[in-house]
């Protein structure tokens, strides 16, 4: 090896932070960037967009673009492909994936004049299957972090990855080569040194004259060495010391001139900053190197949240392709999918939990506007299917309903879906508590019809918001009974045992589904030998969709009790206005989102005990050194205290409506 040529990248800047300040970054990184660039065209670069920061340069500073435009056509810079809305690839169907890659591709040509060859992946999500893909979208290289690439293949040369007789050139990014404290003179000795040192001796030393090392910059760490002037520094040393041996240049450009290539086959994985989030929840965890990389799907097992939003991301996208109708709303449901498939929305967990929740509403507010326009493509028709919806090797049941689509899940007979698609929200989005950061466990996870069995001391800690055991019937799987879709309705039973006398008892639940409403019945039956003594409880978490947001209007709540209505504070429990925290004699109760302009009326069938109370869930902030509050959930429940003799049973049931609140404003204005 006689020489190194160092490709320094400026990463894309990620959604959340161009909602920020975007005109700030811009001033402090952008504009001084094609400064230095025109100034000294003897250095080369690479940069990469995102769509949504194209279309804000494109519309707040086209000067730039014409800038970049002129750098290009002088080949001293090189502008990067990749995803529009930056997704994680792996997760996408392969139509996605190509529209994706061909949205920002025709961008990147319509404003700088150039396709991209080259592209970089969002949290380097890779996957085998990626290789056709890009093909097929004209990309010949894809930059991959080096945490991915076997230790034995990294020869600091790219590499060649086949796939089912398709081939695409691996650029590796090696992140321990990032400028640090060390100037200019000795960053450079030390990286050529390290380089030569490495690859002494073997099998592509007589072939391959020049190495690269490819290195990608984020806008912070980009800002603070154009502030200290260390490109200049480094220009003015590469020129006068090592001009013979270091140059700077863009992939495209060495690609082009050195011909060397490392076979090699690269299994799935991500790069290692956000794989260390996927061991435990919200923690960070080192990483062994046991030949098991950390793939998306492990992050997606590891955070439920984001799971469920894959699921329902897919469940849209084969709405979309199985449509046939007005090919124009067709194409708007399209594009609504593509924005909802940000990978911020999945996996930026990794820097900090509280964008990550404002996100993933944001995804499903886009995959509602897409299934609502898909809608309008046809002739629509409410209905019921059951398949395997998330993965699990269960069946779970799908209501397509006029004025919202549910899941229910096995697990624990809940509803862990609901979007309401006036509101655009999935309302079953909810956070479990975890000891670490709210102060206890859950241990069960809170949707819509979530259902308990308490004793004394139980119903007492629950209504304080503290660790009330399991509550039994919130952690065991239940088994189908009767799947009707003609009806539109599906019934479930469970069994388990309570307290410590061990009493078996079975709960049937019957889910039945209407346009704007789904009703649940619920017959308890004690199968012990004993009287049962306890209270059972129907649980109910409305995610607050617009927690973390400038306008943030906590939900309204009335409470219909006796002959009286009450519009209670939500921002305290109901033990601020029950002593016991149980608020009797309630017949029903409407909970309002005045930011979304719905409600819900939940009835039970007959006058029950009602509890409720705001969680607020905390989480790490970007650094991981606090706990900041990340998402917010109205958890409400009716009770009813038990009574059973041996082989005897009880019923009750709870409606929930969904209402519309505009006209009530609209009147309210006039």
């Amino acid at each position: 090896m006689d020489r190194v040529c160092i490709c320094f990248g400026l990463e894309s800047l990620s959604d959340s932070a161009l909602l920020l300040d975007n005109e700030k970054e811009y001033q402090d990184v952008y504009r001084p960037t094609a400064k230095f660039l025109y100034a000294h065209p003897e250095f080369s670069m690479t940069f990469s967009f995102s769509g949504n920061e194209l279309q804000f340069l494109k519309k707040k500073h086209p000067e730039f673009l014409e800038l970049v435009q002129q750098l290009v056509n002088r080949k001293q810079i090189e502008v990067l492909g990749g995803g529009f809305y930056q997704p994680v690839f792996p997760m996408l169907y392969a139509k996605d994936r190509t529209d994706q890659v061909e949205l920002l591709s025709v961008e990147l040509r319509q404003t700088v004049g150039k396709r991209p060859r080259g592209m970089t992946l969002y949290a380097d999500g890779w996957d085998a299957s990626l290789v056709t893909s890009f093909q097929t979208c004209g990309m010949e290289y894809v930059l991959l972090d080096s945490s991915l690439i076997r230790p034995s293949k990294l020869s600091y040369l790219p590499l060649i990855m086949s796939d089912k007789g398709k081939n695409i050139i691996v650029v590796p990014v090696y992140r321990k080569h990032k400028p640090g404290i060390a100037t200019a003179e000795e960053y450079l000795a030390s990286l050529f040194s390290f380089i030569k040192r490495s690859v002494r001796g073997d099998a592509y030393d007589v072939e391959a004259d020049e190495r690269i090392v490819c290195v990608q910059l984020s806008h912070g760490e980009f800002r603070a060495l154009l502030q200290s002037e260390f490109f200049l520094q480094l220009l003015h040393v590469a020129n006068e010391k090592f001009s013979e041996t270091i140059r700077f240049a863009f992939p495209a450009a060495y690609l082009k001139m050195q011909q060397a290539r490392v076979p090699a086959f690269i299994t799935a994985g991500l790069n290692a900053e956000i794989a260390q989030w996927a061991k435990t929840p919200y923690t960070p965890a080192m990483l062994k190197n046991d030949g098991y990389p950390v793939t998306i799907y492990d992050f997606l097992q590891t955070y439920p949240q984001s799971q469920a939003l894959c699921s329902r991301m897919l469940y849209v996208s084969m709405l979309i392709n199985q449509c046939h109708g007005d090919k124009a709303r067709k194409k708007a449901a399209r594009e609504k999918l593509w924005a909802s498939q940000s990978g911020e929305a999945f996996v930026c967990t990794a820097n900090g939990a509280f964008p990550n929740a404002l996100y993933r509403q944001n995804a499903y507010a886009k995959l509602n506007e897409a299934e609502k326009i898909v809608r309008d493509c046809g002739n629509f028709e409410e209905s019921t299917v059951r398949f395997d919806y998330n993965g699990d090797g269960k069946d779970e049941y799908i209501f397509r309903m006029g004025a919202y689509t549910a899941c229910i899940t096995k697990n624990a007979g809940a509803l862990c879906e609901f979007n309401v698609l006036q509101s655009f929200a999935n309302y079953a989005d909810n956070l479990s508590r975890i000891e670490s950061f709210d102060g206890c466990n859950d241990n069960y996870y809170r949707g819509l019809f979530v259902d308990h069995v308490f004793t004394d001391r139980d119903i007492k800690n629950y209504v304080q918001g503290k660790p009330a055991g399991s509550g039994i019937f919130s952690e065991v799987p239940y088994s189908e009974q009767r799947f009707s879709a003609q009806h539109k309705e599906v019934i479930l039973a469970a069994s388990a045992e309570f307290g410590e006398k061990r009493q078996l008892l079975r709960l049937r639940k019957k889910y039945v589904a209407a346009a704007a409403s789904v009703s649940v019945q619920y017959i308890l039956k004690n199968e012990s030998a004993e009287p049962l003594s306890a209270y059972f409880a129907a649980e109910l978490n409305f995610l607050q969709a617009n927690f973390g947001a400038a306008d943030f209007v906590p939900y309204s709540v009335e409470i219909v009790s006796g002959n009286e209505k009450k519009v209670v504070d939500t921002t305290t429990s109901s033990c601020s206005i029950e002593q016991t925290g149980r608020m009797t004699d309630v017949a029903a109760v409407q909970l309002s989102d005045s930011n979304n302009m719905v409600s819900f009326v939940v009835e039970p069938n007959e006058a029950c005990e009602f509890c409720f109370m705001p969680i607020i869930f905390k989480r790490p902030d970007c650094s991981g050194e606090k706990n900041v509050p990340a998402a917010m959930t109205f958890s409400a429940a009716f009770i009813w205290n038990v009574q059973l003799e041996p082989g005897m049973e009880m019923e009750k049931t709870v409606n929930l409506s969904i209402i519309s609140t505009k006209r009530k404003r609209a009147k309210q204005k006039r």
